[in-house]
């Protein structure tokens, strides 16, 4: 049985800070199939400065590879499109340029959005609004690392009542990442506004801390229902193209 439809995984071989090779690729699909995932997005970056383009006019080359490493290593997993596109000018500058680069999950118009970690960019929520005008639905990476989005409960809402979406790390509540990211990932989820938890992982090393152990740790701080919600319906609702209003 699955515990988690994991929509942020970095599995792609050699195209980031994922997996080098091939064999670091069919490792982390094992892991993860191992620890009961068995839907996961490839969610390669989009981050033109750190050269990784990721985009839509390469995903199909890309997807090709990563099903030849599945099928050859034999994992019953199964994977979709996606990407996780960092704010960038060159990403986020200008929407219809956005919309031919970008990588929605599967065949659905959501998309992985990771904000920018020096602070609050300018026109944040305008961009935001921007993009539902352009169709897409957005979900935000791991918030829990940005204190200017954790921190500030009144642009949450904000940001929840225009239909944004909101993704926290499994690693950040185990610990994996330091203990304030643990604390701020602890008090972003007891908002009641995420609405999907995900693994991140990019090595198969990552997936007991971040997965396994995050189970763990989730269950100290919401119930089972909520896991599950968070887990496997709020994701399959998003790969299933669903209203924001029913993620």
């Amino acid at each position: 049985m699955s515990v988690l439809v994991d929509l942020h995984c970095h599995v792609h071989p050699g195209v980031d800070d994922g997996p080098t090779d091939e064999a670091e690729s069919a490792a982390l699909l094992r892991a993860l199939a191992d620890a009961g995932v068995r839907r996961l997005a490839a969610t390669s970056h989009v981050r033109p400065d750190r050269g990784w383009m990721n985009t839509a006019p390469t995903e199909p080359e890309r997807a090709a590879r990563l099903e030849r490493v599945r099928a050859a290593a034999g994992v019953d997993v199964e994977v979709v499109r996606g990407a996780e596109h960092y704010w960038h000018e060159d990403v986020f500058g200008d929407l219809d340029r956005f919309a031919e680069l970008a990588v929605p999950f599967g065949s659905s118009r959501w998309v992985l959005v990771e904000a920018a970690y020096l602070g609050p960019p300018p026109g944040f929520a305008e961009v935001l609004f921007g993009l539902h005008r352009k169709g897409f639905r957005v979900l935000l990476a791991h918030v829990e690392r940005f204190p200017y989005l954790e921190g500030d409960r009144a642009l949450l809402d904000r940001l929840h009542g225009m239909g944004v979406r909101f993704q926290v790390n499994l690693g950040s509540l185990a610990g994996a990442h330091g203990r304030v990211q643990k604390h701020a990932a602890e008090r972003v989820l007891k908002t009641g506004l995420v609405s999907v938890l995900a693994g991140d992982c990019h090595r198969a090393s990552d997936v007991d801390a971040n997965i396994v152990r995050g189970l763990a740790a989730a269950r100290r701080v919401i119930d089972e229902a909520t896991l599950r919600r968070l887990c496997l319906e709020g994701p399959s609702a998003i790969l299933d193209d669903a209203p924001a209003e029913r993620v």
